[in-house]
């Protein structure tokens, strides 16, 4: 079984957030990290701050909805690297928010194709690599959203809790080939909470104070540590499973 520093990831949304957090924690481990996201800027900086460090980092843009490109990348992992080993399906698009009666066909679209469909072309396109090694991990990130069902977010949180049900399947029958799925629900500073803290700066302040921690997680220094336990060897019997960390704050009353 490989060790953490012996493996190579694939990170969705790498350019920012939660996505840049990951890739730079894997990279500081060893990992070799392929940065994938729709804008090229990003992703280049995030790599180049990687190789700063003296780490390995590949940029490469790509939508996850695309097929084709998706496999370009993976193969391209492969290619440069020698292996894939760990997927972390972190992109996913935002569209905006509506009651169930006002929620669009192309706001569905965009949250399932960027999130649930995306996931998986990665999760199939990885597969036959890591089915062959006996060994990989994929990581998908859902949302107390869906979990929860907070109102003004079917779009976003139906795909979310979609992909639950799709990593608990592949946890179930890519078992037997060494593969774990697990999916994480961050509770993070990542920029879209930045931006509605700018615009509403007393109703995020009110939901800071109201986490029992007294802040939203780091996404490199809080959230990204564990998607590095589930991406090593240490979780080679971890499957199937959902790991909220936000801190405690989804606990209900």
């Amino acid at each position: 079984m490989k060790q953490l520093n012996e493996k190579v990831a694939i990170v969705t949304g790498a350019g920012q957030g939660i996505g840049k957090g990951i890739a730079m924690c894997l990279a500081k481990r060893g990992v070799k990290v392929v940065c994938t996201g729709r804008r090229e800027a990003p992703i280049q900086q995030t790599v180049a701050e990687i190789e700063e460090l003296g780490g390995q980092g590949l940029a490469m843009t790509c939508d996850s909805a695309d097929r084709a490109r998706v496999e370009e990348v993976v193969k391209a992992a492969v290619d440069t690297f020698g292996s894939i080993d760990v997927i972390v399906n972190n992109g996913q698009a935002i569209v905006p928010s509506a009651p169930v009666e006002d929620t669009t066909y192309e706001n569905m679209l965009a949250a399932w194709q960027s999130g649930t469909i995306g996931s998986l072309n990665y999760m199939q396109a990885a597969f036959p690599y890591m089915k062959e090694q006996h060994e990989g991990r994929i990581i998908n990130f859902a949302s107390a959203t869906g979990m929860f069902g907070i109102a003004g977010q079917l779009a976003y949180g139906s795909n979310k809790e979609a992909l639950r049900g799709l990593t608990k399947i592949a946890a179930k029958e890519w078992g037997q080939y060494g593969i774990c799925a697990n999916v994480v629900l961050p509770g993070a500073e990542s920029p879209a909470a930045k931006a509605w803290a700018e615009k509403f700066p007393e109703e995020y302040q009110k939901q800071v104070m109201l986490n029992p921690m007294h802040r939203f997680g780091d996404p490199e220094d809080d959230i990204a540590p564990v998607v590095a336990f589930l991406a090593g060897p240490d979780s080679c019997y971890y499957s199937g499973q959902s790991v909220i960390v936000d801190g405690a704050n989804s606990i209900m009353p």
